[in-house]
């Protein structure tokens, strides 16, 4: 298995020359880092309860954005709405398509905060969709939104 500091490494030296190398070796330094957590949560299962507590800690980020959100309560297509929408959007991108691909052999609680991200990624989506926001939309499992 590919270890990811090197890879990141790479990655952060090709930026300025190659811009589709270092896309593509960010990619690799994504699956060898989350190569390494599973493997983690599958021999250790207090790995899995830290992951458990990263993934709340990003959940409750993406809420409490949508929170604030709320409570500026701006017009819908304004720049702060679409500020708010695609900073949670952002948090929630990264809980839905890089800790979905990780299971704790040890506990289901990784599978049911995914229920949860899922659900919390679609409330996000209404938001990003009331904004227009000019970027191509992901769903929770990483698929293109058509709409």
């Amino acid at each position: 298995m590919a270890e990811w500091k090197p890879l990141m490494n790479e990655a952060m030296q090709l930026e300025a020359s190659d811009t589709i190398a270092a896309f593509n070796k960010f990619r690799e330094c994504i699956d060898a880092a989350l190569g390494m957590v599973q493997t983690s949560l599958e021999n250790e299962s207090a790995v899995g309860e830290a992951m458990e507590s990263v993934y709340g800690a990003l959940a409750a980020y993406a809420q409490q954005v949508m929170m604030e959100l709320h409570a500026e309560d701006p017009g819908a297509g304004g720049v702060d709405h679409a500020f708010r929408a695609g900073q949670a959007y952002g948090v929630s991108c990264v809980l839905n398509h890089i800790f979905d691909s990780l299971r704790d052999p040890n506990a289901s609680s990784l599978e049911t905060l995914d229920e949860f991200s899922d659900q919390m990624h679609e409330e996000i989506l209404q938001t990003c969709k009331q904004v227009d926001l000019a970027m191509i939309l992901l769903d929770a499992k990483g698929e293109y939104v058509d709409e």
